[in-house]
């Protein structure tokens, strides 16, 4: 080395021989495709167990042989591996919705595609988190502060508990840009008295109420009416007809008028005219005169700049309309009530579920502004938000809560902490296991003013959906939507068949083994209704193998080829038929047929193919022992959970199978139902013709080629070279003394990286293995010798 020092002194210099190493590599995951209940299209899941399949995936269906692929998945999962698993895509599925109006027909694949295509929709509010019928059962409940808006009015003999009741009749600008109209009232509860104003919870708002346009019909000649609104008068000219006759009025039998915080209901008895806006409701002691200023069925609204308590004492009302000539008539009759208290608001309001009742403040207190909000100068931006399983399709119970998030904001910037943003658009996206939000509800965007004495609606900044910076955020309300129009395979009939196309489509995401590391491609049911479907399916499994070249496709026959067949010779020749056609190829197993097993989840028995029963062999082998050991036999090929098998074959029938790259599985006596071969679908001879051995490989290959990594953009020289050898021998030795190898060789030197290696920037290394071999194959010669014969004499005459 070059020292580099212009005086006497030391340099030290280090080398480190020491970098690589051979890491330990997962060997037993599992990739499958198939059609499912529910779950993320397209996007490979990582499944541990069968709970997870469940809640990730959904049960298995009877519709369509679904329950097939799904018993596939957890057999394989049986064994003690893991599996990647896609939900098959298809043009027919889409996600239950809540509309802003009419259906949607919506289909949103998973997080990525909500986030790149649908997060800023504008037609849905909200929906399940991915497609199928399953999301029809879905209701979300919201509730926000709808209460605590602030209304100027005069303020005279109010006082917090009193309830108020006003009509509203304006234009109002929506959050997706349009003017909608409000023509209605609303009703709320005062919790503060104010110079000038009032701070009032509101308890409910009505639009379009039929009475504020109706004009008086029991006198349609000489009326003159004034435009309807808040406030104005009816008026009568001409003098047209007697005063006795205009200002007799009756009262509907279940009419009530809100009187402070009092509401009163009219008895039927009364005869007399319906109430019109602007007529003067006054008791006959004068406690109270008030304008009526909104109609609506079965009520009054009033106007009362004094509102009374009114006890528990029969009461006469004076009804009085102004008329052109000044005369004022009375109309009388009996009117009975019973003091009432106001609730509170939100003590009262339920989840609005069909099946049961569950209060909102037995789920958290009630939402108001968040802390984040107030440092602001903002308002009412808290949210609550509960899912459920309203008919128990999801979870077997009805009315059952899934999921439920309290104090979430409105506010795009909301925050709980510096680091955790609690948007609730963005924050239900990401945490919830069910839902999607869309746009706001159509509602949100109404604030309440005070103009002339009346309250009404009108628009601003008020839409969810902004930064919380001086924003009075527009409300909800308590409100609950029930999700529809979601659609599994086969369209509204509910049917769960997907086509060949799709299904390879799905295991096409495995291909680029750059992406997933997997190490068993199992194929599931048949490919489609012809036996060429169910071939075409098993050589393109084959060929991502090959393409791949670190894992193996497992297939298994024809169903209709082998289940309900009662002749043995006919299901041998059917087997063999299918898989004669099938590409040859030491990176697939093929098996002999379908066990029979019992569905739990629809409690019935059904035939599932056993392939992914033999991945889940290999995938056991490799947990309990090495890769390289055979999955087959009495020792490690017994399968799981199968009563009986769909094909038995024979000694004679097993001869027929095996020169064919068919492994048997057997019921012997004894031992249970086992693989009782180790094959590959290789049709030459060759080592690689054994399952062990192509394993062995897989192992060896995925394993030294990672070590390789590290000797990228190295120099090739000695000292990369020995440091190679130095990690590869020592993992080999190992292997060998498993029982993987019998003996092995690796040449990594001048000889095999020669000048043109070098200056082609290339680093060979060349590894002979010697593979141990699984016994296939037993003999057993049993001599009878005679007495006075010696043994000697007569060992290796046979």
């Amino acid at each position: 080395m070059s020292l580099n020092l212009v005086s006497p002194g030391i340099k030290v210099r280090e080398v480190d021989l020491t970098v690589g190493r051979i890491d330990a590599v997962n060997d037993q995951v599992g990739a499958f495709a198939g059609p499912f209940e529910k779950g993320p299209v397209g996007e490979p899941v990582l499944i541990e167990t069968e709970q997870d399949l469940l809640n990730t995936f959904g049960k298995p269906s009877n519709s369509d042989g679904q329950a097939e692929y799904w018993l596939s998945a957890s057999s394989y999962l049986s064994y003690g591996g893991t599996l990647r698993v896609v939900r098959t895509d298809s043009s027919n599925l889409r996600n239950a919705n809540y509309p802003v109006s009419t259906p949607v027909n919506l289909k949103i694949t998973g997080q990525e595609d909500y986030n790149n295509n649908h997060a800023t929709d504008s037609d849905w509010i909200f929906a399940a988190k991915n497609p199928g019928s399953w999301g029809n059962g879905l209701k979300v409940c919201v509730i926000d502060a709808f209460a605590d808006q602030r209304i100027a009015i005069g303020t005279f003999g109010i006082s917090a508990g009193f309830a108020i009741t006003c009509s509203i009749g304006t234009s109002y600008a929506t959050p997706n840009g349009t003017v909608e109209n409000f023509d209605g009232y609303v009703k709320g509860i005062v919790t503060k008295v104010n110079v000038g104003n009032i701070d009032v919870k509101v308890i409910s708002r009505h639009n379009n109420v039929t009475g504020l346009s109706t004009e008086i019909t029991y006198a349609s000649s000489g009326l003159n009416r004034i435009p309807d609104g808040p406030g104005n008068y009816y008026q009568l000219f001409n003098n047209v007809g007697t005063a006795t006759s205009l200002e007799k009025f009756r009262f509907d039998g279940n009419a009530t008028i809100g009187i402070g915080s009092t509401t009163i209901a009219f008895p039927s008895a009364l005869d007399a005219t319906s109430v019109n806006v602007g007529d003067l409701i006054q008791t006959l002691n004068g406690a109270l005169s008030a304008r009526v200023v909104g109609v609506s069925t079965g009520q009054v609204v009033i106007d009362s700049a004094s509102p009374v308590s009114i006890a528990s004492t029969t009461l006469v009302v004076r009804y009085t309309r102004s008329i052109s000539d000044g005369t004022n008539g009375f109309g009388e009759g009996l009117l009975t009530g019973n003091s009432t208290v106001s609730l509170d608001w939100y003590d009262q309001q339920t989840l609005g579920l069909s099946n049961s009742t569950v209060f909102w403040k037995s789920i958290a207190p009630k939402p108001g502004t968040s802390q984040y909000a107030i440092e602001r100068s903002g308002k009412n931006d808290e949210i609550h938000v509960v899912v459920v399983d309203e008919n128990g399709s999801i979870t077997g119970t009805s009315g059952n809560i899934l999921e439920k998030y309290t104090n979430l904001s409105k506010a795009v910037d909301g925050k709980i902490s510096p680091s955790e943003n609690i948007y609730y658009k963005d924050y239900l996206g990401n945490v919830s296991s069910y839902i999607f939000v869309g746009t706001s509800d159509s509602v949100t965007g109404v604030k309440f003013t005070s103009i002339d004495g009346y309250v009404q609606a009108s628009g601003g900044s008020i839409a969810s959906g902004q930064n919380a910076t001086g924003v009075n955020f527009g409300c909800f309300g308590n409100k609950s939507y029930s999700f529809s129009n979601g659609y599994d395979y086969s369209s509204a009939t509910g049917g769960m068949a997907a086509t060949l196309a799709d299904v390879i489509s799905s295991y096409e995401v495995f291909r680029n083994p750059a992406e997933y590391d997997i190490n068993f491609l199992i194929a599931g049911p048949d490919g489609g209704p012809a036996i060429f479907d169910s071939q075409a399916k098993a050589n393109r499994l084959i060929d991502i193998a090959e393409a791949r070249k670190d894992c193996i496709a497992c297939i298994s026959p024809r169903k209709s080829g082998v289940v309900n067949i009662a002749n043995s010779d006919l299901q041998t020749d059917n087997i063999i038929k299918f898989f004669d056609a099938i590409t040859s190829s030491s990176y697939a197993v093929f098996d002999s047929g379908y066990k029979y097993m019992f569905d739990r989840f629809n409690n019935s028995f059904r035939y599932v193919p056993l392939n992914g029963d033999i991945a889940g062999l290999m995938a056991r082998t490799s947990i309990n022992n090495y890769p390289w050991f055979s999955p087959a036999g009495s020792s490690r090929g017994v399968i799981n959970n199968a009563i009986k098998l769909a094909y038995n074959p024979s000694q004679a029938q097993r001869d027929l199978l095996y020169p064919k790259r068919i492994n048997p599985v057997i019921f012997s006596p004894g031992a249970g139902i086992l693989l009782f071969g180790d094959k590959t679908a290789l049709s030459v001879a060759s080592a690689f013709d054994r399952i062990n051995v192509r394993r062995l490989f897989l192992t060896i290959e995925d394993t030294i080629s990672r070590a390789a990594r590290s000797q990228l953009f190295e120099f090739n020289d000695v000292i990369t070279r020995n440091n190679f050898v130095n990690i590869v021998e020592p993992y080999l030795r190992d292997v060998k003394a498993k029982r993987g190898i019998t003996d092995f060789l690796v040449v990594c030197d001048e000889s095999n990286n020669t000048p043109d290696v070098i200056d082609s920037n290339q680093f060979r290394a060349d590894i002979f293995i010697k593979p141990a071999r699984s016994i296939n194959f037993i003999g057993l010669t049993f001599v009878a010798n005679r007495t006075g014969i010696s043994f000697e004499e007569v060992v290796g005459t046979v």
